[in-house]
């Protein structure tokens, strides 16, 4: 066994302990609470690392204007933003671990031990020790979510959707002059850029996807319209592309299609980070004669 493989088993071990200790804070799925495995890459006070890369990540270094594609290994300080487009990435300082979700950006602010100030565009899972500090600053505005010790997601897409959904622990969620605290198996969103957050509710137990497809299901058009209702605060994607929920979560896309048969996905993930699809098939052919859509599609409300 090389000296380096046997670093590396050496701390894998560390890990498999650490996992058995009663009080230790519930991890994200899938996340390690021991990051990375190689003892000679260590967490600076001033400094996050990408301790998990998967699919479409990349970094921007301060004003670079650069993107480049993100590694295991790298180091964010202050100013510096990651970015993912069909994956996900973690970062972690000690203390505190973030998961990016697909499609998000997340920019430093201020890094010091055992302490993060973010600002998210998309969404993101983060698991905060009792020791760590977590600030998120929501989309656009002067929404921020505050943690010092628990299991939450956190949405702010830029699309009609602000959320914070907790697992375990607490989330302090201001705006508007207002601060809600989200418990437990809590959700609170935020309706607009200047309202206050919702009163904190549980979350529901099932994810909510209704999709209200056209009567008829082959045209020939070049694109065709899709309704549908998710719970506020949900973010839904349509052939892998993201659409707008307004804030009673009523989503309407009109999606192109190609010539021939297809399948046309719906994909919806919650304030809590879980997922449910839909999907129908649907025919073009330009020999097809002209078919009205129902009005009421357009006047779901």
């Amino acid at each position: 066994m090389t000296r380096r493989m046997f670093r590396i088993v050496a701390a894998l071990a560390v890990l498999a302990a650490g996992c058995k200790k009663k009080n230790a804070a519930p991890a994200i799925a899938g996340v390690s609470n021991v990051i990375p495995p190689d003892p000679a890459v260590r967490l600076d006070g001033e400094q996050a690392i990408v301790t998990s890369s998967q699919g479409k990540v990349e970094l921007l270094r301060g004003a670079s204007g650069a993107w480049s594609d993100a590694k295991v290994g790298d180091r964010l300080s202050a100013k510096d933003s990651i970015r993912t487009g069909l994956g996900q990435a973690d970062v972690a300082v000690e203390g505190v671990k973030i998961r990016v979700n697909e499609f998000s950006r997340l920019d430093m602010s201020t890094i010091d031990k055992r302490t993060l100030h973010t600002r998210l565009h998309g969404s993101l899972e983060s698991d905060v020790e009792q020791t760590g500090k977590l600030d998120v600053d929501m989309g656009d505005t002067d929404a921020t979510a505050h943690s010092e010790g628990g299991h939450f997601f956190v949405t702010a897409d830029g699309r009609g959707v602000m959320a914070v959904a907790t697992v375990t622990g607490s989330v302090r969620l201001s705006n508007g002059g207002k601060t809600v605290e989200v418990g437990k198996g809590q959700v609170s969103k935020i309706g607009a850029a200047k309202d206050a957050p919702a009163v904190p509710a549980a979350a529901l137990r099932r994810v909510l996807l209704s999709v209200q497809w056209p009567n008829v299901m082959a045209t020939n058009k070049p694109s065709m319209p899709i309704a549908g209702r998710v719970e506020p605060g949900s973010r839904v994607f349509i052939q892998g592309e993201q659409i707008s929920v307004d804030t009673g979560g009523i989503f309407r896309a009109r999606v192109p299609l190609k010539h021939g048969k297809q399948k046309i996905a719906v994909v919806t993930v919650d304030a809590l980070g879980r997922r449910k699809h839909v999907e129908s098939t649907v025919l073009r052919d330009d020999s097809l004669p002209d078919v009205k859509v129902k009005k009421k599609l357009w006047q779901w409300h």
